[in-house]
């Protein structure tokens, strides 16, 4: 894995990725083969995890495509999401009717997609629900808004207990060659060619009651949901910090230098890593330790200037941190790392 000094982008809760998965194992793939070739492992998945950086995401993807050979394995995956694998799905459609779920949805819907935005508009006669990414999706735009398409129709009709026909889905790509258009087999009506993804219903619909509204389950659902807000909080501001800091590594800053490079005061910085049940130098030697070893094993860069580059004056005070670390000195680890790639 490479070093990079450039930001990563949060982008996809690892909820989502599990239900890709799901899909692909029911296809007979093999999800761990996916997961390897994208760099990720299942410890990567779990709820507490921060979200998956969008080149990470990317690279997932492609693999997950190639291996499954099926073009629209986005939608198929989107309509394969049950709502009751995320707090979110859940509120959803306990909602007491579906213009509640859905408005509850649009507000919400930024825990599992991170980088869209997603914007409800109620007019006379139609409820408009927009969704556009804040950054260019890449080859992923296809796949991301398909299968946004499938868990909305099957998010819809979870709250309404039937079919929806009456929805009409616009999609933010051109239609493909030969016609033969995936969305067609779950949509009615699709209009091509749109400036971003959009979903339409007769706004006399969102009054329906929902047959599974649970007021108990939706106070609860909301209340997971507020939590998960929380922790993608505090990780997004620890994502932020441990970029600033490597960026600065080499000139070992402490709390008081980096705070204003991240728009808060030292004091407000202690505090929220402290809320996260972090310190400053918890997040310092986290670094040091991960990159030391990265050095080591791809870079042919001296002891002495891998300290100076983790921010040591002294190689010696180095490599006695490398040995509590790793309980072996530098010198060895490089040996060991060597022979194992080889």
């Amino acid at each position: 894995m490479s070093i990079q000094s450039q930001a990563a982008i949060p982008f996809v809760h690892p909820i989502y990725v599990r239900g890709v998965l799901d899909c692909l194992n029911s296809r007979g793939i093999r999800p761990s083969e996916v997961l390897a070739r994208a760099g990720l492992s299942w410890q990567d998945l779990g709820d507490g995890k921060p979200l998956l950086d969008f080149s990470v995401f990317r690279r997932f993807v492609v693999h997950a495509v190639q291996c499954s050979g099926e073009p629209a394995l986005g939608l198929i995956a989107g309509a394969m999401l049950q709502p009751y694998h995320s707090p979110v799905g859940i509120a959803a459609v306990t909602s007491p009717n579906l213009g509640q779920g859905l408005e509850f949805l649009s507000r919400h819907a930024t825990l599992i997609f991170r980088s869209m935005h997603f914007q409800l508009d109620n007019g006379p006669r139609w409820s408009t629900l927009r969704i556009r990414p804040l950054r260019p999706l890449f080859e992923t735009h296809v796949f991301v808004m398909q299968s946004i398409v499938g868990a909305h129709c099957r998010m819809v009709e979870a709250i309404m207990g039937r079919p929806v026909d009456e929805l009409t889905v616009g999609l933010p790509y051109a239609r493909p060659e030969g016609g033969d258009e995936p969305c067609l087999r779950y949509v009615r009506r699709v209009e091509f060619d749109q400036q971003c993804l959009t979903f339409q219903l007769p706004v006399d619909l969102l009054d329906c009651p929902s047959p599974s509204a649970d007021a108990k389950a939706f106070d609860a659902a909301a209340q997971a949901c507020q939590k998960m807000a929380s922790e993608l909080g505090h990780l997004e501001f620890i994502h932020r910090v441990r970029q600033a800091l490597l960026e600065r590594l080499t000139a070992n800053p402490d709390l008081n230098a980096l705070a204003p490079d991240l728009g808060v005061s030292s004091r407000t910085l202690a505090r929220r890593l402290a809320d996260a049940d972090l310190s400053f130098s918890d997040i310092k030697n986290d670094l040091r330790k991960t990159h030391a070893a990265w050095y080591l094993q791809h870079t042919e860069l001296s002891i002495e200037d891998i300290a100076s580059r983790l921010g040591y004056n002294d190689h010696t005070n180095f490599s006695r941190k490398f040995k509590d670390w790793y309980r072996v000195p530098p010198s060895k680890m490089r040996q060991s790392l060597r022979s194992s790639q080889h």
